[in-house]
């Protein structure tokens, strides 16, 4: 597990233990199937995008009640020795399906499944919906910032602002599935094997005698990655000295240096100002990224007013996911032995039974995309979207799944504001 270094069993909730001792006492065994979902959209959201699932797999492969565990849970007084006993030996075997990471999904489809001894299913409720949860919502965000970035850079500077290092390793996971270039969190970078990057705080600069000889020192020891903070004081006179240097550099040494970041003010105005002076002294090569509070409609407004950005670093929206922190994710079984179970409860009805998802797509000369979703009654169907699941894909293989699936989305479901309602056909058993 992820920054964990004991067992993760105990990550649970109290009652799915107090409702397997009964289940044990009263041997209550049959083969369960829990179906995970998620209820609604976010505001202004018009899909979700499928992660987390290298994250269960380590959960459940690591998954054991420990002595240390069962002498906690022995002192709660809640549990009888030939329960904690029965915990002490418990690995679970379940069966799981899931549609694969990258796979776009809406509303109430079952997104994933886990099926086995009732015991076993219910145990992993609470630390699979906290896994897929966040993991889901940092990958959708990413997704819809990457599309607001059209084409542009993006790269995570979230890590200081998240809720915890788990969460800081989700959200960078997210990011890399959906396209962004790379992290400022360098623990992220290594463990996902994703890009590291990061140019210079604010207080590099207060630490030099002059704005300027802070700009030559970092250019002369990174050379053609360098990237110049230029709003620590007067951000136009940043942007001057920024140009000033670059032009020395490439004509003394013919280096390169990459651009500059914007943390601050008018970012529309003082970008538009940067690609002027840059072309008017000489330095077009030099790339202009913006970062400061950014979301995807902070970045999406920058475009529609014409700023010529090449790359953005997003952190505390994103990391956090400010507009939307949490999704409506749940676990229900729909099936225990031969029966189909469901809940009727107001605003969180379930279905019953075991499901499979079908998408179909149009294809034509003139267009290629996914017209609808049909949820139904499972059956041996080989275009089921829930496949079997064992071990996590390759980074490569879900980034590719994940900007194919957008490319077959419908753009107005795919709006950063007020998108369309992607059709979602619920047949019965």
């Amino acid at each position: 597990m992820w920054l964990m270094k004991d067992t993760p069993s105990l990550f649970t909730d109290l009652y799915e233990l107090t409702m397997a001792q009964i289940y044990f006492r009263k041997k209550m065994a049959e083969i369960a199937c829990f179906e995970v979902t998620v209820r609604r959209l976010p505001e202004h959201w018009g899909f979700f995008v499928m992660a987390g699932l290298a994250e269960v797999e380590s959960y459940l492969r690591e998954f054991r009640f420990s002595q240390a565990d069962i002498v906690y849970l022995r002192s709660t007084q809640q549990f009888s020795d030939d329960f904690l006993r029965y915990l002490t030996g418990l690995k679970p075997n379940v069966k799981i399906r899931a549609l694969p990471e990258g796979t776009v999904f809406f509303p109430h489809e079952p997104i994933l499944e886990v099926a086995g001894p009732l015991i076993d299913a219910q145990l992993l409720e609470s630390y699979i919906l906290n896994i897929l949860g966040f993991s889901i919502i940092s990958a959708t965000l990413a997704a819809r910032t990457s599309i607001a970035a059209r084409g542009a850079v993006v790269v995570d500077f979230g890590l200081r602002r998240c809720q915890g290092p788990v969460a800081a390793l989700r959200s960078a996971r997210g990011a890399q599935m959906a396209g962004f270039r790379a992290t400022s969190n360098v623990f992220a970078a290594a463990t996902l094997g994703f890009a590291p990057s990061g140019t210079m705080a604010h207080s590099f600069v207060h630490v030099h005698e002059s704005q300027e000889q802070a700009f030559r020192n970092f250019a002369e020891a990174y050379g053609e990655n360098s990237i110049l903070l230029v709003d620590t004081y007067d951000s136009i006179e940043g942007i001057k000295q920024a140009a000033n240097l670059a032009k020395q550099l490439y004509e003394d040494q013919h280096i390169r240096i990459l651009g500059i970041r914007i943390d601050s003010g008018d970012l529309a105005g003082l970008a538009r100002f940067a690609r002027r002076h840059f072309d008017e002294r000489g330095v077009p090569f030099l790339k202009i990224f913006v970062s400061g509070d950014l979301d995807e409609f902070k970045i999406d407004d920058l475009f529609r007013k014409g700023a010529p950005l090449d790359g953005f670093g997003i952190g505390t929206c994103f990391a956090v996911s400010r507009f939307a922190p949490a999704i409506e994710i749940v676990y229900k079984i729909v099936q225990y032995g031969a029966r189909a179970v469901f809940k009727t409860s107001p605003g969180k009805q379930t279905r019953p039974g075991r499901k499979a998802i079908t998408r179909d797509r149009t294809r034509s000369d003139k267009s290629d995309r996914y017209e609808r979703d049909i949820v139904q009654p499972l059956q041996a169907q080989t275009d089921d979207l829930l496949k079997p699941f064992e071990a996590a894909e390759e980074m490569p293989t879900i980034q590719r799944r994940l900007a194919g699936e957008l490319s077959l989305l419908d753009d107005s479901v795919k709006a950063i504001r007020n998108p369309g309602t992607y059709p979602v056909e619920f047949r019965p058993g």
